[in-house]
Formats: C-alpha cells, sequence, structure tokens
C-alpha cells in the first residue's frame, strides 16, 4: 500500500513538484564557460588547398610520402570538427528562440562572441526555410437539383373565344408540369401560376399579360388565399388578374377569396385592380359566361400523345345553346373525321361532355376542333382547337 504522498499514486493536489539535477546546474555552468573558452583559442583555416596539392605529389613520390601528408591532414581535420562541434553546442543561448519565419545562420566564432551576428562565410548548419501559407482548398460541390414529381394542374388562360378574334376569355386546360416532392397544394397552385403568367403554349392564340412578373409564394388561411407577386402588370389585358384568381383557387381546390401581396411595393396587380382588395370568382351564370370561354377541351391534352391504331377519346366542359356541341378531327389540314354530341347542361349552365371517333387514328399530327355554331346564320360562336400527335 502506498502511504507516500510524494510517491505516484499517492500524490495529492498539493504537492510540488520536484526539480530533478537542480543542484548541478552551477557545475554545468563552468563546464559550458570552460569549453566555450577553449573553443574560442581554436582558429581552423581552410586547408583543403594545400591537402589537394600534397595529394597529387604523393602519386609521384610513392607510398612514403603518401603517409608524410595523410596523418597531418587527418589531425588537422580532426581538430577543425571537434572545434566547431564544441562551439556549436556551447554557444551562449538566446533567451528569444529561433521564428519558424526566418532564415538561420551560424556566426563565425573568430570574428564575434555573439551568435545574433550575420557571417559571409558558409554555414555549417542547414538553412530553414520559411513556407508560405496554405490555403485551405475546398472540394467542388455538386449541386442537387430538387427531387420534382409530375403533376396534372389546371391552369387558366387568355385568348379569344374563336380562331378570327372575338371578346378574351378564360379557357382551361390540365398540364403536367414538375412540382416540388413532397407534392402539396401550395406547391401545385404556384406552379399552375407560373404556367399561367409565362409564355403562351405552342400551337395556341393565348396571350400573357404577365410578361416579367413572377409568382413567389401561395399562402392558405383559415379564410382567404395569399398570393405573393414579384410586382404588378400595367397590361391592359381584360381579365388579367382574374386569370390568377381562378387559377389559384382550381388548383387548391378551394373557393376562398384572394388577396396580392406585391413584393415591389406597387399598388395595382393590374390595371383597376388594386392590391388591398379581395378577388373572388362569381357565382352567377351569366357573370361567369363574361370570364370564361363556352368551351374547354380537358382531353386529348395540348401537344400531347395518344395511341395509333385506337380511336381517339375526347371530353370537356362547354356552355352552349341547347348544349349542342359539335367537333371536328382535322388531318395534315384536311378533315379526317366529324361529328356532333350533347353537354350535360344547355346555357347559361356548363356542362361536360364526350365523344368517340369512329375511326381509329394513323400515326401523325391531327388537331381537334371543338365548336358552337350561330343559331343565327350558322357561322362559328365559339371554338377551341387543341394540337397532338398519334404514334
Amino acid at each position: 500500500m502506498n502511504t507516500d504522498p510524494r510517491r505516484p499514486g499517492g500524490q495529492t493536489p498539493d504537492d510540488e513538484p520536484v526539480v530533478i539535477g537542480a543542484g548541478l546546474r552551477p557545475v554545468e555552468d563552468r563546464l559550458r564557460r570552460a569549453l566555450d573558452s577553449e573553443a574560442r583559442t581554436i582558429s581552423p583555416g581552410d586547408r583543403l588547398g594545400a591537402i589537394l596539392t600534397e595529394a597529387h605529389a604523393s602519386e609521384s613520390s610513392g607510398r612514403r610520402r603518401h603517409h608524410r601528408w595523410f596523418l597531418p591532414a587527418a589531425a588537422a581535420a580532426a581538430v577543425v570538427l571537434v572545434a566547431g562541434t564544441v562551439w556549436a553546442v556551447n554557444r551562449p543561448s538566446s533567451s528569444t528562440p529561433p521564428v519558424a519565419a526566418t532564415s538561420s545562420t551560424t556566426g563565425n566564432p573568430s570574428s564575434s562572441r555573439s551568435s545574433a551576428t550575420p557571417s559571409t562565410g558558409p554555414s555549417s548548419l542547414p538553412t530553414q526555410t520559411a513556407s508560405g501559407p496554405t490555403q485551405a482548398t475546398t472540394a467542388p460541390t455538386s449541386v442537387v437539383p430538387p427531387v420534382t414529381t409530375p403533376t396534372s394542374v389546371p391552369v387558366y388562360y387568355l385568348g379569344p373565344v374563336r380562331g378570327g378574334g372575338g371578346p378574351v376569355r378564360l379557357f382551361r386546360e390540365f398540364v403536367s408540369t414538375p412540382v416540388a416532392a413532397p407534392v402539396t397544394p401550395e406547391g401545385k397552385a404556384l406552379a399552375a401560376l407560373r404556367l399561367a403568367m409565362g409564355s403562351a403554349p405552342k400551337g395556341s392564340q393565348y396571350r400573357s399579360a404577365w410578361t416579367g412578373v413572377t409568382p413567389q409564394s401561395v399562402t392558405v388561411g383559415a379564410d382567404s388565399i395569399r398570393v405573393r407577386l414579384s410586382a404588378g402588370t400595367s397590361d391592359d389585358a381584360t381579365l388579367a388578374t382574374e386569370q390568377l384568381v381562378w387559377t389559384v383557387q382550381a388548383a387548391l381546390g378551394k373557393s376562398l377569396p384572394v388577396r396580392f401581396e406585391l413584393a415591389d411595393g406597387g399598388q395595382d396587380v393590374s390595371p383597376g385592380h388594386t392590391a388591398s382588395s379581395t378577388f373572388n370568382r362569381p357565382s352567377d351564370p351569366i357573370a361567369v359566361l363574361e370570364q370564361v370561354a363556352p368551351i374547354w377541351v380537358d382531353a386529348p391534352a395540348r401537344n400531347g400523345v395518344v395511341k395509333a391504331g385506337s380511336t381517339l377519346t375526347a371530353k370537356g366542359v362547354a356552355s352552349t345553346f341547347e348544349a349542342n356541341v359539335e367537333w371536328e378531327l382535322l388531318r395534315d389540314g384536311g378533315s379526317f373525321e366529324k361529328g356532333f354530341t350533347t353537354a350535360s347542361e344547355a346555357a347559361p349552365a356548363r356542362g361536360s361532355y364526350t365523344f368517340s371517333t369512329k375511326k381509329a387514328l394513323t400515326a401523325g399530327s391531327y388537331v381537334l376542333r371543338v365548336f358552337e355554331s350561330s343559331a343565327k346564320d350558322g357561322s362559328v360562336a365559339s371554338e377551341q382547337r387543341i394540337p397532338f400527335a398519334a404514334r
């Protein structure tokens, strides 16, 4: 059992450390000074030239001559080596340690007593070269694209009710677009707004009233939907604000009133529609007809692909006189097949319709034309055209 508190295992926090060899320091100092004094009496010279001369001479003088210069030269070299070693080991110590960022040189012991004095002669110690700062290199990080899921969203576009013109109304189409996963109602609504405010789809007569404006967020509250836009639009297109209201409500599946917030601090969402107002789609059928087109086509999708060798099934929504719906399938500019059907309800209500072609589609490009003829003169009152392909 260890009962001595000064021994390892029994040491206490109050013990003072014992300095081993403290009594030998005076002897060490005297020895260092004596060796230093002896080393300073030695003045080594450059014997290399003389040694080489004698070496050459010994080649012609034979073995005896060789022994005559070899012993003195070896002795001189040993003296130089011992003296240099003694001086280097016992030179006066400096209280300041060498700095790694500077080169260290060896002084000439015969010219100065200070080891800090630089020497012009060659150094017997290696020169330390400071290395520059090392910059940490960061491995390039790869940007991981966000995970998305193709999702069908309802989009409302601005366009004329017939090919030749007419009043501007809202056309609804279902568009497949990438939506950030996991898909949320707000994510779908934001994706639908981007499409509604973006470029017009290929093969359409739609127009965009929101050039340079982007949707930033959609938030659903208890009593309203809040849409944040980068700015309002100065485009005077009819129904520009209503386009966004119908789109965001349809994508969310909620008829809550819509409030707009403009990131640039503007006052108007569009001309005549202030950001401080609340907007909602109308519920009266007559008022609805003043905003939406009489005929929508839900399938086939615009610029979509259907299976060749099969008949085409089309469907959509219409609000027409006596629920009459006419259609024609065009191929290479000519009529491939035509017919008519009726919607589930007549105007001013809106009803669904569906029909199928009798002919199977061969591979190629088509345009489906769904329209309503005027009861007065037979002219086209409204229509919708959808291009697609069969493969």
